[in-house]
């Protein structure tokens, strides 16, 4: 073969295989509806295509983040709706008892509040539906609450022990902005009355109902500790709800941004349908014609000629 006829057979071929790669790709893009499928697609795009990709990425995350937040605040509320039934309760039947009642309608209401003070006790060492306890700090795997539970009948309470930490678990529900998830109970509400344990007092007043020497000021003082154990429940609830509004808030704020990120991806990388299978067939009937040409003059020879 002559140096022009291989000069003229690499062309022919290097075009076809040009022609190929651009059916190849216009059939992915026609296939995806995208425009762009990898970066080499469209070099003046690919950048904003990446940024919008990892903006939109980080957005999904804070959302996955502020369902989290969401789900905590909303399960600890719920339990704190159950502390206060209890508190309530307990203040009711105390405010109803008199030393001068009879011993069975002592004994009844000693009954009564002991189950509160179980049930506090249980709601105390609440665990999550991911089997954390939700009032122990970062210790979430340690039962935060013991109490030894005197025995019924005179005398003096048991013992209570904290277990858990004081650490404030937070969460990160957008760029710089997280939220306090969890409460310690300890101080803010056990121990808020005083040295006297929140436990130990319920505990207390239940075995001085049944006890003959019980006197209005032993009434009187379990009374108003549970009234502080009200008000800073009431402080605790107050943070929650705040919390709430705040994910609440970003979250839709988060969604309307991501939303907008979407559209101006798509706007990006989608995909002209019918220029694109236009412009397909185009090249496809060049392709053909390339090949019936070059299968034409790859068969000439000088015999052809004689």
């Amino acid at each position: 073969m002559r140096v022009s006829s291989l000069v003229f057979s690499t062309a022919a071929l290097a075009g076809m295989q040009n022609e190929q790669a651009s059916i190849a790709k216009l059939s992915n893009q026609i296939a995806t509806g995208q425009r762009v499928v990898a970066p080499k697609d469209d070099p003046v795009r690919a950048p904003r295509i990446l940024e919008l990709t990892d903006r939109i990425a980080l957005r999904q995350q804070y959302i996955a983040n502020q369902d989290k937040a969401r789900l905590a605040l909303n399960y600890e509320n719920t339990v704190l709706q159950q502390v206060r039934k209890v508190l309530e309760h307990a203040r009711g039947i105390l405010s109803g008892s008199a030393p001068g009642h009879s011993e069975a309608l002592r004994q009844q209401y000693s009954d009564l509040l002991t189950a509160d003070y179980n049930q506090l006790k249980g709601l105390a060492n609440t665990r999550d539906p991911s089997g954390n306890y939700i009032f122990a700090g970062h210790a979430t795997n340690t039962l935060p609450y013991v109490h030894t539970q005197v025995a019924p009948g005179p005398g003096s309470s048991g013992t209570a022990t904290y277990n858990g930490d004081s650490g404030s678990r937070r969460i990160q529900i957008d760029a710089g902005r997280s939220v306090q998830v969890n409460d310690d109970l300890n101080p803010d509400l056990f121990q808020a009355g005083g040295p006297t344990d929140l436990l130990q007092a319920l505990d207390q007043i239940a075995v001085d109902l049944r006890s003959s020497t019980l006197t209005q000021a032993q009434l009187d003082a379990a009374v108003n500790r549970l009234n502080t154990a009200l008000d800073e429940l009431s402080g605790i609830e107050r943070r929650i709800a705040a919390a709430q509004m705040e994910v609440a808030g970003t979250q839709a704020s988060t969604r309307a941004l991501l939303n907008e990120e979407k559209n101006a991806l798509g706007a990006l990388l989608e995909l002209d349908q019918a220029a694109a299978i236009i412009e397909l067939q185009r090249r496809q009937v060049t392709l053909e014609a390339a090949q019936r040409a070059y299968a034409r003059t790859a068969g000439l020879s000088l015999f052809n000629y004689l």
